[in-house]
């Protein structure tokens, strides 16, 4: 058997092998665990932190549950302790701020493959389904961008009112609306339709455009306008 001191040695040691091969390009870490092994030695500076990282990936199944885990689910994992899963659930906040933030630069959605990138921005790293609402200029500039609803898909509850009353509010031209599927693609649903047809019905009573309406998927967005299947749900009624 290894003594502690041997151990740490190898430990160290593995440890600088680690971030060599990360530093000489990031692909060099093949394995998922790999790569969860070298965020950990920044959580448990001493420890051997391989078991921890290979158990992680064993328990949630991809390296992308295991980001979108909650830190009390990572705290169940045998070697993960309060830091470690903190530091992994920091790294999925920050990449949605990340996320979040290059639509800063996004003034004007006038056109859907815009429109698409700047949902997918805000959408496309979240756990649970969102619907939010942009209202619009004649010019198609931003004027707000408000979430309306957030939770499960089978209790998540939009009204047509809501969306008018703040699209007067701003005294907007167009509205934009768009929800994501947190596991799935982008096909809309049949309640998807049904409310994209009575919201437009709804605008278009007070003179406002529904202008599209933005499905997140897992890996991409999706305009409905740019589909010809539901182009025609878009024009005045």
């Amino acid at each position: 058997m290894k003594g502690d001191a041997e151990m740490n040695d190898y430990t160290s040691g593995h440890r600088q092998r680690l971030k060599q091969k990360y530093l000489a390009g990031s692909g060099n870490l093949v394995y998922d665990y790999e790569a969860l092994e070298l965020l950990l030695t920044y959580a448990m500076p001493r420890a051997d932190v391989k078991p921890a990282a290979k158990a992680l990936i064993e328990k949630f199944g991809t390296i992308d549950n295991v980001f979108s885990a909650e830190p009390a689910e990572l705290e169940t994992v045998p070697g993960i302790g309060q830091n470690s899963a903190i530091l992994i659930s920091l790294v999925r906040d920050l990449q949605k701020r990340c996320s979040k933030s290059k639509n800063s630069k996004i003034t004007c959605l006038g056109s859907a493959d815009v429109a698409e990138d700047y949902f997918m921005n805000l959408l496309g790293n979240e756990d649970v389904e969102k619907f939010v609402m942009v209202t619009l200029d004649n010019s198609n500039k931003i004027i707000s961008c408000r979430n309306l609803a957030s939770g499960s898909t089978k209790h998540l509850k939009v009204y047509s009112r809501d969306v008018v009353q703040f699209a007067l509010l701003d005294k907007a031209s167009r509205v934009l609306i768009s929800h994501n599927h947190p596991v799935g693609n982008t096909a809309p649903s049949a309640s998807d339709i049904d409310f994209t047809l009575e919201l437009r019905n709804t605008l278009n009573s007070v003179d406002i455009e529904l202008a599209d309406h933005i499905i997140v998927g897992k890996d991409n967005a999706k305009s409905m306008r740019s589909c010809h299947v539901y182009r025609n749900y878009f024009i005045k009624s």
